[in-house]
């Protein structure tokens, strides 16, 4: 039984890093989207907790809550107004995609908190069973979290072409090494939601 145990503190530990960047990417002023930013960092929060429900101390309705505000909050972004051309650019051009990414992750993970479940003896909230969520459903986002995340390490893996001409309205606000981080932090989180959702399935 140490296996499911060291994946399971691996996988928070990794989380908590998710955090700790997130917090201080709005910290310093180097994310590109502080909305989606915040966003993310709830739904890394909530992986903490219902991976160790054990040292999470706020009720599962609350993180429902929570979670469906984050999916809601960043997609309520309107487009900036008239004269304010450098607000509008500080946002990546695939920021839509990352929203719609988050939104799945954020109504699936607040669909699990208020699911009914039930802990095996000794188990982990990785290891609940949600009688009320079919296991076809828990599959389906897994394989859904697992392709995202092997597309995210093969981005961050294998070099990209080099091409002659990079407009700058083609590439995303930040430098280079900043953005695989933020890159590999949503690889992390998707790996994360895989684990969780195979565990509960």
């Amino acid at each position: 039984m140490r296996e499911p145990v060291i994946a399971t503190a691996l996988l928070i530990a990794l989380t908590g890093w998710c955090v700790v960047h997130g917090v201080s990417g709005i910290a310093a002023g180097r994310c590109a989207d502080r909305r989606l930013e915040a966003a993310e960092i709830v739904m890394a929060l909530a992986v903490v907790a219902m991976t160790a429900p054990a040292f999470d101390p706020l009720p599962q309705g609350l993180w429902a809550a929570l979670l469906a505000a984050s999916a809601a909050w960043p997609v309520r972004r309107s487009p900036a107004p008239a004269g304010r051309h450098q607000e509008r650019h500080t946002v990546p051009p695939d920021a839509w995609a990352h929203y719609a990414h988050h939104v799945v992750g954020a109504s699936a993970m607040a669909a699990l908190a208020v699911a009914p479940k039930h802990h095996h003896a000794g188990g982990t909230g990785v290891q609940a069973a949600h009688a009320a969520v079919p296991a076809w459903t828990l599959l389906l986002l897994a394989t859904y979290f697992l392709g995202y995340a092997a597309v995210g390490v093969a981005a961050l893996l294998l070099p990209r072409p080099v091409t002659g001409h990079h407009p700058a309205r083609d590439r995303a606000p930040g430098p280079p090494a900043l953005l695989r981080l933020v890159s590999a932090r949503r690889t992390v989180m998707a790996i994360g939601m895989f684990y969780m959702l195979v565990g509960m399935s």
